[in-house]
């Protein structure tokens, strides 16, 4: 029998196909159970779209994790991901620092205060990143 071979690149691709139809598969089951919960009224679905949207939350972190370890940079899924990462990892770094900060001296309350300026402000510049290149390929 012939074997059929898959160059790497394309076992890449694959993994992360998968988990982009996962992903999307929850988000199409959450909005169902959402509209249907709306329409109703019924708290009864609650649980459920509380159990969804974890799950959904859960696909979305592997499909990134698998778009950053096995995506290339030079597909177009991969940038608007990697600008989520940065902005999401400055956002609870800053949060840290802020809250560390309440117990220090006020010169280094000082410091660590402007860093945290200097943080947000690269946190917003990556965010204005990854809006460009999702607007790239739209």
């Amino acid at each position: 029998m012939d074997e059929i071979k898959v160059a790497p690149e394309s076992v890449a691709e694959l993994l992360i196909s998968a988990k982009l139809l996962t992903l999307q598969s929850k988000r199409l089951l959450l909005a169902s159970v959402e509209r249907r919960s709306k329409q109703k009224g019924r708290d009864s679905l609650r649980v459920e779209t509380d159990r969804l949207r974890e799950e959904t939350k859960t696909a979305h972190e592997q499909y990134c994790s698998y778009v950053l370890t096995w995506g290339s940079p030079a597909t177009p899924d991969y940038w608007p991901v990697a600008y989520g990462r940065l902005v999401e990892t400055a956002a609870k770094l800053s949060a840290k620092l802020r809250g560390a900060a309440t117990g220090l001296p006020p010169e280094e309350r000082y410091q660590v205060a402007a860093e945290v300026e200097i943080l947000e402000t690269l946190a917003e510049e990556w965010r204005e990143s990854m809006r460009k290149s999702i607007v790239a390929v739209a």
